[in-house]
């Protein structure tokens, strides 16, 4: 007797596939399409797609059971013992490459560690936790780093008005080339426009590279092949890989570009919505900077607490709100059942980051929980994924934000001006939309 989850009704995957899945795509999977958010926003998307996944888990859970997305059905995970089963078993036998993404991806980034199966997955992703400095405490070059950081926040102090999320995604897109590029591509926004417009691309799922990769490309090979010895492609030579061509170094830099330059950024946007509306909290990260030099690589990744607002706000509104894997073989799962090769599997993000039914927090701002709780040790939590396919750069991207809003929150007090007003005593909204906000940096 073969056993096998539940399963979903038809009726019950029009349902999810209508509140969560066409959502997630029309939005835009790799860049924000602004008015269609602002769109989700008013028809409250978030907390349809949320309140979708927890009828049905609350009829077919604990165990993953299956549901019907478009014409397929795919495996939904969503306790923490098995997501942890999922993400720990890739990229085999749960490949990160399922169709869609991988249609998309492949317009601005088809080379990319995500898409990589067996020991070419394997080569790209020791170049990248060399480059990167996975696991250690402080990036190689995070005094450099910090400095960067710290004068483009500057930058944004400097603009003596309101800032919105546009002010601040152009100076993550600069810091961002400092970074991973070098000073020579401080000015090229040229090349941040190219990749852009790639990702736009990437929307529509074209399966493969879009029109302007192989001239993006080339742009890019051009600061890999003059690298800045205080940037990461002054990194790139000495890091370990098989193969120029395979390794394709230029290529796995492009994650990191959007990545830093795109998700980051918004992240610390909602994480100065939020601070301004907690006064507590703000409170209690001004306390910890006190007497702390943010140029200072050692003072920047002691902020613990500023790390954890940034965490916290990653949980709240994660920028992936569904990711998946596909099975690379036939995989059973401990108690017996078989889940075929070719199966997608999907995680929901927005849910279980959400999920009141385990987490005593889900709907407060809750920074202490990555500090002196267990939120960093729980597999509900997956903006950065986890297992052996989690960021690499997830502890950059952190010492990143945390000099750049640690800079920020020391010289001015933050003040909601418009938008979205994220407030303590009711549950915060599922919904925090960037291009609604507009932040006033008042000088302290």
């Amino acid at each position: 007797m073969v056993l096998d989850f539940k399963h979903a009704s038809i009726p019950e995957g029009v349902r999810f596939t209508a509140q969560v899945g066409v959502p997630n795509v029309v939005q835009g999977l790799f860049r924000k399409r602004e008015k269609v958010v602002a769109v989700a926003g008013l028809v409250q998307a978030d907390q349809l797609a949320y309140g979708c996944t927890a009828s049905l888990v609350k009829k077919y859970g604990p165990e993953p059971f299956w549901v019907r997305l478009v014409t397929e059905e795919a495996l939904l995970v969503h306790h923490p013992d098995d997501i942890r089963r999922v993400l720990e078993g890739s990229p085999t036998p749960f490949a990160s490459d399922p169709d869609a993404k991988r249609k998309g991806m492949s317009a601005f980034q088809p080379t990319a560690l995500t898409l990589s199966r067996g020991d070419l997955w394997a080569d790209r992703r020791s170049f990248a936790e060399a480059v990167l400095d996975t696991g250690r405490p402080i990036h190689r070059l995070g005094q450099r780093f910090a400095a960067v950081a710290v004068e483009e926040a500057d930058a944004v102090l400097g603009l003596g008005r309101p800032v919105t999320w546009a002010d601040v995604h152009e100076a993550f897109q600069r810091l961002t080339r400092r970074v991973v590029i070098g000073a020579d591509a401080a000015d090229d926004t040229a090349l941040s426009d190219e990749l852009g417009a790639l990702m736009d691309a990437g929307n529509k799922m074209p399966g493969k590279p879009a029109a302007g990769y192989e001239d993006f490309h080339a742009h890019l090979q051009k600061y890999v092949d003059t690298p800045d010895p205080e940037a990461l492609t002054g990194l790139v030579a000495a890091a370990p890989h098989t193969d120029d061509e395979e390794t394709d170094a230029a290529g796995q830099l492009i994650h990191w570009l959007f990545a830093m330059g795109d998700t980051l950024p918004a992240n610390l946007v909602r994480t100065l919505a939020v601070l301004a509306g907690h006064p507590l909290q703000l409170a209690e990260v001004r306390a910890e900077l006190t007497g702390k030099r943010l140029t200072a690589a050692k003072s920047v990744a002691g902020a613990a607490y500023l790390a954890g607002c940034i965490l916290d706000t990653m949980r709240l509104w994660p920028t992936t709100a569904l990711f998946g894997r596909v099975t690379t073989e036939d995989v059973r799962f401990p108690q017996g059942e078989l889940v075929p090769a070719g199966s997608q599997v999907l995680i929901h993000n927005l849910f279980n980051h959400r999920n009141r039914e385990r987490i005593p927090y889900a709907d407060r701002f809750a920074p202490e929980e990555w500090v002196t709780g267990g939120a960093s040790d729980d597999w509900s939590f997956n903006f950065f994924s986890n297992g052996p396919q989690g960021c690499p750069g997830a502890g950059l991207s952190v010492f990143l934000g945390q000099a750049f809003l640690g800079r920020l929150l020391t010289q001015a007090d933050p003040v909601v001006t418009s938008g979205p007003h994220p407030r303590p005593g009711k549950p915060l909204a599922y919904t925090l939309d960037l291009n609604a906000l507009e932040i006033d940096l008042q000088p302290r």
